[in-house]
């Protein structure tokens, strides 16, 4: 009788354990982690551009090729934003993984800014 208690308890343990798996058709969390990040860096450079009708169209090519790098489509993105939305705190923590990998990013740039910097320039 022990025993069947026991198997009973481990198996309503590890059924409560047991996370959500998300739905089909939704992105994995550390590739939208990936996704996120590139389309804030779009989002960043098409925000230092003066607005047009040209620009929203240049925009939405931008945003295409992200999709497309990452193998997804607008309609993928869209849906998986959606339902890592309704979950607050894991979308929390991707964000914290996205401000990481773009602070990576800044301090490449910086740097690169640093070296060309230091290179002598050359006379014409």
């Amino acid at each position: 009788m022990k025993g069947i208690k026991l198997f009973l308890l481990s198996v309503i343990f590890l059924i409560g354990c047991d996370q959500e798996k998300p739905p089909a058709g939704i992105i994995g969390e550390q590739k939208m982690v990936r996704v996120l990040a590139d389309l804030h860096i779009m989002d960043g450079y098409i925000s230092t551009l003066s607005y047009s009708d040209t620009v929203r169209i240049t925009g939405k090519n931008y945003y295409a090729t992200i999709y497309k790098k990452h193998n997804i489509n607008k309609a993928a993105f869209e849906k998986s934003l959606k339902y890592y939305t309704r979950q607050p705190a894991l979308l929390d923590s991707m964000y914290s993984q996205v401000e990481i990998i773009l602070l990576k990013q800044e301090v490449k740039l910086i740097k690169i800014q640093q070296d060309n910097l230091k290179k002598p320039q050359v006379k014409q």
